[in-house]
């Protein structure tokens, strides 16, 4: 299954008013890492808030910027969501630095924290949605008609 994804337009440089790290108080984000269909699915689906998020085309992945500490407390969330054992294809980096991002499909700025800062998406709905995705698409399920 292949998924195109479109370029965004072409961004304007970043300002010194987006953060002192340049990318929307992104600095200190972990990111958690998810295959291409499942961190598209993810996207479509209704309800699922998320924070900044970047792909990188290079290793296929799609990443959702989420608190700092938040890569620590994914596996034991993982197992308190009943998800502990499966074969996931999530996965969490510490400290990523948002420079790294090869194409931002959902760019830093306001309104956009990481996942659980502010008035963003809570890291357990988050996580909950993202596993699901990542269990269907490893299923090779088609999205949900009623998500």
């Amino acid at each position: 299954m292949t998924f195109a994804i479109p370029r965004p337009p072409a961004a304007a440089p970043l300002s010194a008013a987006q953060g002192p790290d340049g990318a929307g108080g992104t600095a200190g984000a972990d990111a958690l890492e998810l295959p291409v269909d499942a961190g598209l699915a993810l996207l479509r689906r209704r309800g699922v808030r998320t924070g900044p998020v970047a792909y990188d085309p290079a290793r296929e992945r799609v990443q959702l910027l989420v608190p700092g500490g938040s890569a620590e407390e994914l596996p034991g969330l993982l197992e308190w969501l009943e998800w502990g054992g499966v074969g996931l294809a999530l996965t969490a980096r510490a400290a990523y630095d948002p420079r790294e991002a090869a194409v931002w499909l959902r760019p830093p700025g306001p309104g956009r924290e990481p996942a659980g800062a502010g008035p963003a998406p809570d890291l357990v709905r988050l996580v909950s949605a993202a596993a699901t995705e990542c269990h269907r698409a490893r299923l090779g399920l088609q999205p949900l008609a009623f998500s």
